[in-house]
């Protein structure tokens, strides 16, 4: 004969410590989240994140090519770009829909360092979605980088994340790190060079 009062007792204390475990987890990725804020913080003190103009086609394409990519995508694109003591760095590719920025490829210069200047590019994608009055920015990233989550996006699936843009960085500081990001997967087809990437040419 089974012990089923037994049995009622085990499982509560399985499910209190599912739930002990998930606090856990909550609080870890809270800590995670705020130390991720302070090094975006500490970057953008000398990275400037803006729009790309018309004079900064040259120096995108020289992105492009030292990342083995053709240079006639920056006079073909639209592109986000990190910007370090009047050099541009970095280049994230974009693309607008109906309340969505979509991000997609993104190329930097081999010798400077790629962190600092690929967090704040994501981040700076979100500041400037707001701005324009985007709801939300859609990116996918390499599954071995992490950026765009310390940057405040939402991971679903493999490569793909997404940021709530109606949401201000101040008020997401008391949400944990799971309540901020979310994506998806965007294909150009015609398009030779793929839209989606990260400082590719580097892999």
């Amino acid at each position: 004969m089974h012990d089923w009062a037994g049995f009622g007792v085990w499982e509560e204390r399985h499910k209190e410590l599912i739930r002990e475990a998930e606090r856990g987890r909550l609080a870890r990725d809270l800590r995670e989240a705020r130390k991720a804020r302070e090094r975006v913080d500490e970057g953008s003190k000398v990275i400037e994140v803006r729009w790309g103009l018309l004079e900064d086609e040259g120096s995108i394409a020289d992105l492009l090519e030292l990342n083995g990519m053709p240079r006639w995508i920056a006079f073909e694109e639209r592109y986000i770009v990190a910007e370090k003591d009047g050099e541009i760095l970095a280049a994230l590719r974009y693309r607008t829909e109906p309340k969505r920025l979509l991000l997609g490829l993104l190329v930097g210069d081999p010798w400077a360092e790629e962190r600092p200047l690929t967090v704040a590019l994501y981040a700076g994608a979100g500041v400037l979605a707001r701005e324009m009055g985007v709801r939300e920015v859609i990116a996918r990233s390499s599954p071995h980088r992490n950026y765009p989550r310390e940057a405040g996006y939402r991971r679903r699936g493999r490569r793909e994340w997404r940021l709530d843009a109606t949401v201000t960085r101040e008020s997401r500081e008391e949400l944990p790190a799971h309540g901020w990001r979310r994506a998806f997967a965007l294909l150009l087809g015609a398009l030779a060079v793929p839209f989606f990437g990260a400082f590719s040419a580097r892999r």
